[in-house]
């Protein structure tokens, strides 16, 4: 049979003129003479992949580098694509950890509320928790033979502090608790009944007005503090505890709350609050050295507010309860409590962003007011006995013999979007705060900030294909114009730029765009102004 190796081909040639065997063929393996050595093989791989598209593709053109002759079936149904995708699948979720993981070593960048947490307090900052409500109250004695008067006194029971009702804006239950005012303005936070003298009566001795409603339940924990250990702890386990409320008693006296309780002398009886995320507490105590250290194996009552927020925020004469008086001597009766006025400054837990805003601008005080900026520092910082936070900027006079006059622009949080003129209390906290932490040349000056409210007129272009859902829209639109005024976003002496809120709101995939419609150029205020919203009309068109 002939050979077929070589069309034509007889082998009777092949002894007379090819003595070395050769048929006229070349054999070559040019894939392989042409291929990426093994050394070489790593400079292919692309390290800027990230997501899954990205590893399925550096993968596919690996495999098409390396292995051109011995795969090159890439469609989709094939085994080795599955195997492909399986590897993109995990390439991915490895990246997006890793990716995950270096932003939340970063303020700026954390993601998590306990990421950010935490690294806030790295720094010595705390998460501020939510603050009440606040109501001047008005009691009224309903008997007169129970009249107090020249020295008479009565007293409102533990039991009748609190009052219920129900929150306006969530129809859920609503407290508040009674507390008497003293004539300086400081407010007995830790007597468990309430006593009245005749100053605190009018001429009638039938109608108290020395009164004060805060809002939030009365609790109470009781222990043994524990034995062996120089720093005590306390745990508070029930969520939303107010801010400014806690006191504990013990047998050497009261502790009192303080910011960090390494800045406290040997002999305080103060502790340090540390907030979790639902914000139960843990109370931490000196150890002698820096602050007092409570003593082992004795009894401790801690007294605390839960509640607070927007929600507290009700109208005048809302809250009403009769209560029983005891006059010594007298005898016990009747007696009615109530607001007069609106209760206000409810203000919510403080939000992430804020305190990621504010964190680290706190931490560069290193606990001392030295520039313009460490004084702003403090007075954002500040929070009263009544837990009430506010808001403010420091100015430095610049001229002559005045020049380290430190004027405190100052406004108090009435809610998270709206500030009010700062209580008398609130300013007098605040310059006593502030002197613990001036330089010792400086002179502090408290000055009322001004409100400059804004009536924003606009208009709303929603897609005709959203017309159903265009109220849905608006509400939505309407939010972010909100939060755009937020008292977090916006400082004193801030302009309003009508770009950076139209583009705010265009952020929202509904709008197809949002016009202002009553002001036609930037708004811009003075040094000592901030902007707030007051009215806002959203008129809808189709496009």
């Amino acid at each position: 049979m002939a050979d077929q190796r070589v069309p034509g081909y007889n082998p009777v040639f092949d002894s007379i003129y090819n003595p070395s065997g050769f048929d006229g063929r070349v054999v070559s393996d040019f894939m392989r003479i042409g291929g990426i050595p093994a050394s070489q093989r790593k400079n292919l791989i692309d390290f800027s992949t990230a997501d899954f598209d990205q590893f399925k593709e550096s993968l596919n053109t690996y495999i098409k580098s390396v292995y051109p002759d011995d795969y090159t079936n890439f469609v989709e149904s094939d085994l080795g694509q599955m195997l492909v995708e399986l590897f993109s699948y995990m390439g991915a979720v490895l990246s997006f950890k890793a990716d995950a993981l270096a932003q939340e070593n970063y303020i700026a960048t954390s993601k998590t509320s306990e990421g950010l947490t935490k690294l806030l307090e790295l720094i010595g900052i705390t998460l501020r928790g939510p603050v009440p409500a606040k109501a001047s109250a008005s009691l009224t004695i309903e008997d007169e033979a129970l009249a107090v008067s020249g020295s008479r006194t009565c007293t409102i029971s533990f039991e009748d502090r609190t009052i219920d009702t129900i929150s306006t804006r969530d129809n859920l239950p609503l407290s508040y608790t009674l507390y008497r005012v003293a004539p300086n303005g400081d407010i007995d936070m830790q007597s468990s009944a309430i006593s009245l003298s005749s100053s605190d009566f009018d001429s009638s001795g039938l109608v108290a007005s020395s009164l004060l409603l805060l809002e939030g339940r009365m609790q109470s924990t009781e222990g043994v503090f524990d034995t062996g250990t120089s720093t005590q702890k306390i745990n508070i386990p029930l969520p939303s505890v107010i801010e400014g409320s806690v006191i504990v008693s013990a047998v050497d006296g009261f502790y009192t709350e303080i910011e960090n309780i390494w800045f406290a002398s040997g002999g305080s009886q103060v502790f340090q609050r540390k907030n979790n995320e639902d914000f139960s507490c843990t109370l931490t105590f000196g150890d002698g050295t820096v602050g007092k250290s409570p003593l082992p194996g004795t009894p401790y009552v801690v007294m605390y507010r839960t509640g607070g927020g927007l929600r507290g925020n009700i109208a005048a004469k809302q809250l009403e309860k009769s209560a029983t008086i005891t006059v010594p001597s007298v005898g016990s009766g009747a007696a009615t409590i109530t607001n007069p006025r609106a209760a206000t400054g409810g203000v919510d837990a403080q939000s992430l962003e804020e305190a990621r805003r504010f964190g680290p601008m706190w931490f560069a005080t290193q606990y001392r007011a030295v520039t313009g900026q460490d004084y702003t520092a403090f007075v954002n910082k500040f929070r009263s006995t009544l837990g009430k936070t506010g808001k403010g900027i420091a100015v430095l006079r610049d001229n002559g013999s005045s020049g380290n006059m430190i004027d405190l622009y100052v406004l108090q949080k009435a809610t998270d979007n709206h500030l009010e003129r700062a209580s008398y209390e609130f300013k007098r906290e605040l310059l006593e705060y502030m002197n613990n932490y001036r330089m010792l040349t400086d002179e502090i000056t408290i000055v009322d900030g001004v409100v400059r409210t804004l009536d924003l007129v606009s208009t709303l272009y929603v897609d005709r294909t959203q017309k159903l859902s265009s109220e849905d829209v608006k509400a939505r639109i309407a939010n972010r114009v909100v939060e755009f005024f937020s008292t977090n976003n916006l400082d004193f002496g801030s302009p309003v730029i009508l770009a950076d809120l139209i583009s705010y709101v265009l952020e929202d995939p509904g709008a197809r765009f949002f016009s202002i419609d009553n002001y036609p150029n930037d708004i811009y205020v003075d040094f000592n102004e901030i902007i707030q919203l007051n009215n806002l009309e959203i008129s809808v068109q189709f496009v």
